[in-house]
């Protein structure tokens, strides 16, 4: 009886000291990993908000070779979803809860129902590349738990490292575009008229040089009493291999009752049929949109005329997403 009594005695000693032990270690345990990578900030948020490609690098899916994967994305990121069920990984769920564009991401993870662990993201510029933190946060107001989270905690650390290295690998060697092309189709484009402003430009300046005209055109637009009546456009007209320059128009269709005013000019454009297609995201992507209506006008036998227009539906002084950016772009058919 008196053995029996002693290791009563230190079984409660132990689980004492245990708490003790708990009480004394932070509620939350914090898990966190950085790494460089060699793209912008933009880019790389995008490519973890989005759920682009996760299961290229994810260590914990990576480590389960029958899992399943299903993702439901939203755009503007907040609410997207990553489930997963496999063997080895167990079930779960990644929801992403806010964001803000090119430097954080907060998600919830979903190990069991109605339990969640935050996972965060921060992303910094660093010379031409980005330096990312990546934080998982075990909470626990129990002594047994909090010992447990801190004893997990050297294993989560050795997988998120090596899923940093993964992500890192895996981004360098693929990059990421922040675009896509939609609604790709053949149009009928109405007769319009417009005050424009014309010039022969490289592509280096042409950005700077649809800055200053469009700054122009909505001032004459109001000294001669007009009105808007569509988005603004570019029009590029030739390009000359040999100076490596375009020659373009920056236009705004109006109302009738427009006329020239020094070098900003009133124009009336035809009705014209085109190829054409909707650019979701950056302008400095828009030429991974052309090569992809030329690929499908060369497989669809569309010939097409070497005349391009654009026409920007999102105001960009407004878009704190450059993914949001809507631009129509329309390749005029050749004439028969």
């Amino acid at each position: 009886m008196k053995v029996l009594k002693w290791i009563f005695i230190v079984i409660l000693a132990l689980l004492a000291l245990i708490i003790v032990i708990g009480f004394a270690l932070p509620k939350d345990t914090k898990v966190t990993t950085s790494e460089e990578i060699n793209l912008p900030p933009a880019k790389v948020f995008h490519f973890v908000a989005g759920f682009v490609d996760r299961t290229a690098w994810d260590p914990w899916i990576k480590a389960d070779s029958a899992v399943k994967c299903t993702f439901d994305i939203v755009p503007g990121y907040v609410g997207s979803k990553y489930n997963w069920d496999g063997p080895v990984v167990g079930k779960g769920m990644m929801q992403v809860d806010s964001v803000v564009f090119g430097s954080y991401i907060l998600n919830r993870v979903s190990l069991m129902p109605g339990k969640f662990i935050p996972e965060e993201w921060v992303f910094t510029p660093s010379g031409n590349g980005t330096l990312f933190t990546w934080t998982i946060t075990m909470s626990s107001g129990s002594p047994f738990g909090r010992l447990a989270n801190k004893a997990l905690s050297g294993i989560i650390q050795k997988t998120m490292d090596g899923g940093k290295t993964a992500l890192k690998t895996y981004l360098e060697a693929n990059g990421v575009q922040l675009s896509k092309l939609t609604e790709i189709g053949i149009e009928e484009y109405p007769a319009l008229e417009a005050l424009t402003l014309s010039a022969v430009v490289s592509q280096q300046e042409a950005g700077a040089w649809f800055g200053q005209s469009y700054g122009k055109l909505y001032p004459a637009i109001q000294a001669q009493n007009l009105q808007p009546q569509g988005t603004p456009f570019a029009l590029y007209e030739g390009y000359d291999p040999s100076a490596g320059k375009f020659t373009v128009t920056a236009g705004m269709p109006v109302s009738a009752g427009g006329k020239n005013a020094g070098e900003i000019r009133l124009q009336k454009y035809s009705s014209f049929m085109a190829l054409k297609g909707l650019h979701n995201g950056p302008y400095d992507e828009l030429q991974v949109t052309y090569a992809e209506l030329q690929t499908y006008a060369k497989d669809n036998g569309i010939e097409l005329s070497g005349v391009a227009w654009e026409f920007y539906l999102t105001d960009p002084a407004e878009a704190t997403d450059p993914t949001q950016l809507l631009t129509l772009v329309a390749m005029p058919l050749k004439s028969k």
